[in-house]
């Protein structure tokens, strides 16, 4: 038989912790310390969009569709929208090698 306190234990634990993480967070949000992310990637389901997250040395690039929308890796700040070569190409006109 399980004691009543055992799951109470774990409770206190929970709470505890969660309360550890919103506590760093907010510390590290005043200090306006960068934040860790991860790549990923998600598929809307009722509008097949695709919505993904790519990161590189300088930056975290947001693609959205068609759109790519980028990011500063330390300070977070927005630094613009991109597309690509292929796009920015007028009129037809072949890529040189």
């Amino acid at each position: 038989m399980q004691s009543p306190l055992v799951g109470t234990k774990e409770s206190v634990w929970r709470r505890a912790l969660t309360g550890l993480r919103h506590s760093v967070g907010f510390g590290l949000e005043l200090l306006h310390a960068p934040a860790r992310i991860r790549e990923f990637e998600h598929i809307d389901p009722i509008t097949n969009e695709i919505v993904y997250l790519s990161t590189g040395a300088r930056y975290s690039v947001l693609h959205v569709g068609a759109k790519r929308l980028f990011f500063d890796r330390v300070t977070g700040q927005f630094d613009g929208t991109g597309e690509l070569l292929e796009e920015r190409v007028a009129d037809g006109l072949e890529l040189l090698n």
